[in-house]
Formats: C-alpha cells, sequence, structure tokens
C-alpha cells in the first residue's frame, strides 16, 4: 500500500490530535519527562508499559499549550497495537515498506538511524541502526497540507449529522468529533477527558451519551423552514472560519459548530439547553 495520495492523519495510540493537555494526563498519569523547546512548544514523555518497551511523546503548540499538537510513540513492542495503519513498533524495515510504501524522503537522524517521511501526508517513521521500526510520529501541519480557504463541499449533510450523532455507534460519533470539542447542556461542559479509544470504550467523560441524549429529536428538524433552521459561517478575530448551524426552535440543540481541520469538517461545539 502506498502513502502517498493527500491524507491528514488525527489518531495515533487512541489519541486525537487537538485533544486537550488534560486528558492525556488523565490517561497516562504524571510524564516521566517534560520541557520547552527554544521555539516555545512544549512536550511530555509518558511511559506506555511498565517495562519501559513503550513510550509516547506529546508536543503541544506555542500557540496553546494546552492543546496536542502532535503524537509520537516509540519504543519496541511487537505485540502491542499503536493504532495506526496495522504497524507495531519492532517489526523490520521490509514489513514496514510493505505497510507504508516507499517514503519520499531518508533523513539520517544519527544515532536514532533514519527518519521516513512521505509527501502529502502528516506523519514519519524511524528506523533505527539495527533495521527496525522504533517510532511513528503525526503531528498538525493541516495549515500546510491545506492551505487556503476551507473546502466547502466537505461540509457533512445535515442529514448525515443528526443520523450519525443520535446513532449508538460511539466510533461513528467519533469521527465527527474534533479532539476539543465542547458540548454545553444544562449548565454544565462537558469534553473528553481521557483518549479517544477508552472514550468509545468507557465514556469516561459522558461526552457520548449526553450527545446522543440532546441528539434524539434531531429528525424532526424541517431544514426547509427558515423559521426553525438556518446555516451559516461564524467569523471570529484571530481564529478559523466556522460553519454553523442554528436550530430556532423546539429542540434541545441550539447550535452545532464545525471547524475544518485536515481536511475534513469536524463538530467543534454543541450548544444545548432543555427548553
Amino acid at each position: 500500500m502506498q502513502a502517498h495520495a493527500q491524507t491528514f492523519y488525527t489518531d495515533l495510540f487512541g489519541f486525537r490530535l487537538g485533544q486537550y493537555r488534560e486528558a492525556v494526563k488523565t490517561q497516562l498519569g504524571k510524564p516521566f519527562k517534560s520541557g520547552k523547546y527554544d521555539d516555545g512548544f512544549e512536550y511530555e514523555a509518558f511511559l506506555l508499559k511498565p517495562d519501559k518497551s513503550l513510550y509516547m511523546i506529546v508536543e503541544y503548540d506555542v500557540k496553546d499549550t494546552d492543546i496536542v499538537w502532535s503524537i509520537q510513540v516509540s519504543g519496541k513492542n511487537l505485540t502491542t497495537d499503536i493504532g495506526f495503519k496495522d504497524l507495531k513498533l519492532g517489526i523490520d524495515k521490509t514489513q514496514t515498506l510493505k505497510l507504508l510504501g516507499k517514503p519520499s524522503k531518508i533523513k539520517d537522524i544519527g544515532e536514532y538511524g533514519h527518519m521516513w517521511s512521505y509527501d502529502k501526508t502528516n506523519f514519519s517513521v524511524e528506523i533505527n541502526k539495527s533495521g527496525e521500526l522504533s517510532s511513528v510520529k503525526i503531528l498538525n501541519d493541516a495549515d500546510e497540507l491545506f492551505p487556503g480557504a476551507p473546502d466547502l463541499k466537505k461540509i457533512p449533510s445535515f442529514d448525515k449529522v443528526q443520523k450519525t450523532l443520535a446513532s449508538a455507534n460511539n466510533e461513528d460519533i467519533l469521527k465527527l468529533l474534533s479532539g476539543d470539542i465542547e458540548v454545553y447542556y444544562n449548565n454544565q461542559t462537558y469534553y473528553f477527558k481521557k483518549s479517544f479509544l477508552t472514550e468509545q470504550t468507557e465514556d469516561y467523560s459522558k461526552v457520548l451519551s449526553v450527545i446522543k441524549l440532546i441528539s434524539e429529536d434531531l429528525n424532526t428538524v424541517n431544514i426547509f423552514d427558515g423559521s426553525q433552521y438556518e446555516e451559516n459561517m461564524r467569523l471570529t478575530m484571530g481564529q478559523d472560519i466556522k460553519h454553523v448551524i442554528k436550530i430556532k426552535k423546539g429542540h434541545m440543540i441550539k447550535e452545532i459548530v464545525m471547524k475544518y481541520f485536515g481536511g475534513q469538517y469536524y463538530i467543534y461545539e454543541i450548544n444545548a439547553d432543555t427548553k
């Protein structure tokens, strides 16, 4: 399989780019190492296995150090699924080549071996001096991969949104949500406090159950009635343009806000009340 199509990867080891820093710490505990680079970016390193065979480094953008900017899983552990293209750390470079295709660039990184990178994507891998896959990294370079105005053709239809949100399928719901989604309901703010994988299986933060509850009646919205439904754009100084669905009356959800990220639109906010 070749990896040269323009593709933005959001998830690694169950975490999603754009998640809150709090979620990483709640899931993984105290980092064993942390620091700050000269450019203002911050990083934290977490053990994923007690035997130190696997660890994860998370970087946070200088623009917002509460948001995950990159995720890197490193080490050697052939039994652990890292949640990326069927890769396992420790496989040889021949297997890696079969799974990822030929890299666009190979960079010598000294004692760590070589870094393979792929054009039109946001991931790279490292092959150590023993010829084994030793690291996988994804990062948020969405502005470089998808410059210019958002692709409005990527806005999902309201029919797809309402059917997905009201479904019982956590995996499908999560595919629509940004890492930093916030849901406002009953004077409370719900957001993900653990990895997306944990939220999918456990609903730890109750975001998914709240979404399902407040989305139950969305199938009755008449999108052709301007008195109850409207779509528009939101411009906020210093932020990207957001797409907004307004439900004016008769439903718990009043507003669904979407943002463009990595070539797709994701739900960024859901505003609801009990009226």
